[in-house]
C-alpha cells in the first residue's frame, strides 16, 4: 500500500471519530436540558456501540485482501462481506427494536419507545456504512470517500446550527437529521463502487473465512463488552445526567484511532503476509517501526491531556462540565499502553483467539471493578475500574506474542524509545504549565497545546532522527 493510501484511512477515521466528538460537543453547548441530552447521548452510545460489534467484518476484510493473491477472489470479497454485514446489521437492529421497551426503562430513556422507527433505521443504515471505510482504502479510492465524509460532516453542523437559530433542537428532529446524512453516504458510497464488485456467487463463500470472521467477531463482543461495559452501568445504575457528565469525560480520544487503530488496521495485510511466509524478523521490524510512529505522535497529547484535563473539557463542552474534566484526567490513563493495537495485531498473526481470552479477562475485571466502585464513587469509580481493567492484563498479551513469534519484548517493542518520548514529553511540557497557570485562560491552554505538540515533535525528530523532515516536507 502507498504511504499516501494509509494517511488517507488514518484521516478517514479522523474525520469519523471527530464526528462523534463534535456532535457531543453541539448537543452539549446548544441543548441546555441535561435530560434530553443524556437521551440524545445514550442513543449516539448505542449506535457507537453496534458500530464496534460489526467492525469484525471490515477488519476481516482487510485479512483476507492481504492474504488471497487471485485478483478473481478479492473481487468476490466485498459482494460476500457486504452481504454478510447486511446480515447481522439487520439482526442487530431487530433486537434493539425488540428490547425497546427494556432500553427505555434500564435507560431511563422514554425516546427509544417514542422515535423507535427511526432509532433504528438510523443505527441500521450506519452500521452497513462502516465497511465502506475499508473497501475503499484496499482499492485506492479513498479520497473520493474522505470528499464525501468531510461534505457530510459539515452539512450535520449545519443543521445543527439551524436548529439552534431557530429553536428546533427536538430529540426527533436531530435523529431525522442524523438519518438523512447516513442514506445520503450509503447512496454516494454505491455510486463510488464499481459494478463488478458487487457481484455475489454464493459458491465463492468458504468455512475458513466464516471461521476466522466468527473467531474475529468474537473478539470484537468481548472488545465492545470490555470497551462500553463502564458506560452501559452509568447509564443503568445512575441517570442521564450523571451519564452526560461521564459520557462527555471519558471520551474515546481520536487520536487513537488516528494514529494507532489506524496504522495497525492498514497494516493488516502486511503482518498476515509475513506471518504467513514465516519472516518473523521483517515482522518484528515492521511492528516496531508502526510502535514507534505511533509514540512519537501520540504519547505527547497524551501528556497534555491529562495534565490539562479539566481546561480542556471546558473548552470544548463549557464551563458546567467540570465533573467530566474529572473523568477526563483518569480516563486518559487507559490509553499510556496504546501505542500497540494489541487485538488487532495478535489477530494478524494468529492469535485471534488467544486475544479473545484477553478481552475476556479484561472485561470480567472491568464488569466486576464497576459493579463495585460506581455505586460508591459514581462516575469517578467508573473511570478508574476501566483505567485498572485496559491496563492489567497488557502482560498476557505480550506473553502469548513472544510465545508465538519465539521472541523477546524488545525485539518488536521499541520499549527504551517509548520511555524517551514519555520523559521528553514531560519535561516539555513543564514550562507550559507555568504559562497555562499563570493566564488561567482555557483559550491559551488550547493555543498552548499545538505550540507544545510541534516543540516536542520537533525536539524529539532532532534528538532521535524518526523522520526525514526533508523528504517528508516534499511528499506533503
Amino acid at each position: 500500500m502507498r504511504l499516501n493510501n494509509k494517511v488517507l484511512f488514518s484521516l478517514s477515521n479522523l474525520i469519523r471519530t471527530f464526528e462523534v466528538l463534535l456532535i457531543s460537543i453541539f448537543l452539549s453547548r446548544f441543548l441546555l436540558d441535561k435530560n434530553a441530552l443524556g437521551q440524545l447521548l445514550q442513543i449516539i452510545f448505542i449506535s457507537s456501540v453496534l458500530v464496534t460489534l460489526i467492525s469484525g467484518m471490515p477488519l476481516s476484510l482487510n485479512f483476507f485482501y492481504g492474504k488471497y493473491s487471485e485478483s478473481e477472489k478479492k473481487h468476490l470479497l466485498f459482494g460476500k462481506f457486504f452481504l454478510m454485514l447486511s446480515a447481522i446489521a439487520l439482526i442487530l437492529c431487530s433486537l434493539v427494536f425488540i428490547l425497546k421497551g427494556f432500553i427505555a426503562t434500564s435507560f431511563q430513556n422514554e425516546a427509544f419507545e417514542s422515535f423507535i422507527f427511526v432509532i433504528v433505521s438510523f443505527f441500521f443504515i450506519k452500521l452497513i456504512n462502516t465497511i465502506f471505510p475499508n473497501y475503499h482504502y484496499l482499492t485506492d479510492k479513498l479520497n473520493k470517500y474522505l470528499f464525501l465524509y468531510i461534505i457530510t460532516t459539515v452539512t450535520l453542523v449545519g443543521c445543527f446550527t439551524y436548529n439552534y437559530i431557530f429553536g428546533n433542537f427536538s430529540i426527533e428532529n436531530i435523529l431525522i437529521q442524523l438519518l438523512c446524512v447516513e442514506i445520503f453516504r450509503l447512496t454516494i458510497n454505491f455510486v463510488i463502487i464499481e459494478k463488478k464488485e458487487l457481484k455475489i456467487n454464493f459458491a465463492a463463500f468458504n468455512k475458513n473465512e466464516f471461521i476466522y470472521i466468527l473467531t474475529i467477531t468474537t473478539g470484537v463482543i468481548l472488545g465492545a463488552f470490555n470497551l462500553y461495559i463502564d458506560k452501559y452501568l452509568v447509564a443503568t445504575l445512575l441517570n442521564p445526567t450523571e451519564f452526560v457528565y461521564y459520557q462527555n469525560g471519558a471520551i474515546n480520544l481520536p487520536f487513537v484511532n488516528i494514529i494507532t487503530s489506524s496504522l495497525f488496521i492498514a497494516l493488516i495485510p502486511v503482518f498476515a503476509e509475513l506471518n504467513v511466509k514465516d519472516k518473523i524478523k521483517e515482522l518484528a521490524l515492521e511492528t516496531k517501526k508502526a510502535i514507534i510512529k505511533c509514540a512519537f505522535f501520540l504519547m505527547p497529547i497524551l501528556i497534555y491531556c491529562f495534565f490539562e484535563a479539566i481546561p480542556l473539557i471546558k473548552f470544548l463542552y463549557g464551563d458546567g462540565f467540570e465533573a467530566s474534566g474529572e473523568v477526563f484526567k483518569i480516563y486518559v490513563l487507559r490509553y499510556s499502553l496504546s501505542v500497540m493495537a494489541f487485538s488487532v495485531f495478535m489477530g494478524s498473526i494468529g492469535l485471534e483467539k488467544r486475544s479473545n481470552f484477553i478481552i475476556l479477562l479484561s472485561a470480567i475485571i472491568g464488569l466486576i471493578l464497576n459493579i463495585v466502585l460506581i455505586p460508591i464513587y459514581g462516575i469517578i469509580g467508573a473511570s478508574w475500574a476501566i483505567v485498572i481493567a485496559s491496563l492489567s492484563t497488557i502482560a498476557i498479551s505480550f506473553y502469548f506474542i513472544n510465545k508465538k513469534l519465539k521472541l523477546k519484548i524488545s525485539d518488536y517493542f521499541p520499549v527504551k524509545t517509548y520511555f524517551k518520548i514519555i520523559f521528553v514529553s514531560i519535561v516539555l511540557y513543564l514550562p507550559f504549565y507555568f504559562i497555562n497557570a499563570f493566564f488561567g485562560i482555557k483559550w491559551v491552554v488550547v493555543g498552548s497545546a499545538i505550540v507544545y505538540y510541534m516543540v516536542v515533535l520537533l525536539i524529539l525528530n532532532y534528538k532521535m532522527k524518526f523522520f526525514n523532515l526533508k523528504k517528508l516536507l516534499k511528499k506533503v
